[in-house]
């Protein structure tokens, strides 16, 4: 417990820093994550690690992330290569290839709109950090004290109904105060109050679809990078769900 509170602080210190300086700082973090998380990706999948599979899913984040007006072509460019691999390398399942593709995408786009959303307020950046951390937090800790349901034992055995509600109920409260502290950022009211409804039952849904992948792969965590908490893709989770989630809430009522 104290190597994972005191792995914490520092991702929390990094995150911080990051988050309210942005610039150049951000662009690390983020660069840093888009390599690192491809390769937890990658290397969870077997045990011979396909460095071609990896260069192809790290570069199309990249280009995601940095060139984002040409994204649909990065992406139909990955699909198309990865695709061919499939076919003519006998190692590479179709399941395979389909699973890196679909990894890109959502760690492409989160990181994408983590660097917009920042751009655009760094205190509203702040928000979605805040309700998907909560969110995770209460249901813990809700779970513990008064979860006796059950939320879906063949994903995650401990996880409960009460406590999903409990963390549900916090990140909402609390991301919602945080917009109404900062005026919404200029935003209309209504926006952040439909993002403080739903933000936290996809940040749920997003740290239940990472079990179910660690699951269907048969490993307890990404990678052992951040002691105490596994790997980038286990601390981020919940939060590519909701930066997604956000920043597209964001592009339609911008």
């Amino acid at each position: 417990m104290k190597q994972r509170v005191i792995s914490g602080v520092y991702v929390a210190i990094v995150t911080i820093i990051s988050a309210y300086f942005g610039g150049v700082i951000l662009k690390s973090v983020l660069t840093f994550v888009a390599l690192y998380g491809s390769y937890e990706f990658i290397k969870i999948r077997k045990e011979k690690f396909n460095y071609l599979l990896y260069v192809i899913m790290a570069v199309s984040v990249l280009l995601m992330v940095y060139l984002h007006d040409y994204s649909e072509i990065v992406f139909l460019l990955e699909l198309i290569v990865l695709l061919t691999i499939g076919v003519f390398d006998e190692n590479e399942s179709f399941a395979d290839v389909s699973a890196v593709f679909l990894m890109s995408i959502l760690l492409g786009y989160a990181l994408y709109f983590m660097m917009s959303i920042q751009a655009i307020n760094k205190f509203m950046f702040g928000y979605v950090l805040i309700l998907s951390m909560l969110t995770d937090t209460f249901a813990y800790f809700v779970g513990v004290k008064i979860g006796k349901h059950k939320l879906n034992t063949r994903v995650s055995p401990k996880k409960t109904i009460e406590g999903s509600l409990g963390g549900w109920l916090f990140g909402c409260l609390t991301s919602l105060l945080w917009a109404y502290l900062f005026k919404f950022f200029g935003y209309p009211a209504y926006v952040f109050v439909i993002a403080s409804i739903c933000l936290p039952v996809v940040s749920e849904i997003g740290d239940l679809v990472f079990s179910l992948i660690k699951r269907y792969y048969g490993v307890k965590d990404f990678s052992n990078l951040i002691p105490g908490h596994g790997g980038i893709l286990d601390r981020l989770d919940s939060n590519l769900f909701c930066i997604i989630l956000f920043g597209v809430l964001l592009s339609i009522f911008g």
